[in-house]
């Protein structure tokens, strides 16, 4: 079974902001192994010119490569490396909405029965998002 997993890279994040894209930057993959050694094959490759990324989350999943791909490109915003020369050719960095993952955060929680009160978000929020457009 392979391993969906969330990434970000802090210095990515800023160059969003500083460039007015968006800091919500996030890599997403698949891997048949652990998802500690994909990000540590990141980090050596200097994948996308970072080389400080960390793991968002993780989730197992029946996905193949083939319906992955469809999927993240058809539900999340996807930087294109084309018109962002800084990003080396990664194409599976997903930008999201903060707004989005905020409603989706107090819909959860309103209709477990809790406080729907909006959290400080954090990377783990954000995996938790992609695995469900992904789901």
């Amino acid at each position: 079974m392979a391993t969906l997993y969330v990434a970000f890279s802090p210095t990515m994040q800023d160059w969003g902001a500083d460039v007015g894209v968006s800091k919500q930057l996030y890599k997403t993959g698949l891997t048949d192994g652990d998802p500690g050694e994909a990000i540590a094959a990141l980090n050596a490759d200097g994948y996308a010119g970072q080389k400080d990324w960390a793991l968002a989350g993780s989730r197992e999943t029946d996905l193949d490569a083939g319906t992955f791909a469809m999927r993240l490109t058809e539900r999340q915003k996807l930087l294109d490396p084309l018109y962002y020369p800084k990003i080396k050719g990664a194409k599976d960095i997903a930008k999201l909405d903060q707004r989005k993952v905020e409603a989706n955060i107090v819909i959860k929680r309103t209709m477990e029965g809790r406080d729907s009160k909006v959290p400080k978000l954090k990377p783990e929020h954000m995996a938790d998002f992609i695995f469900d457009s992904l789901a």
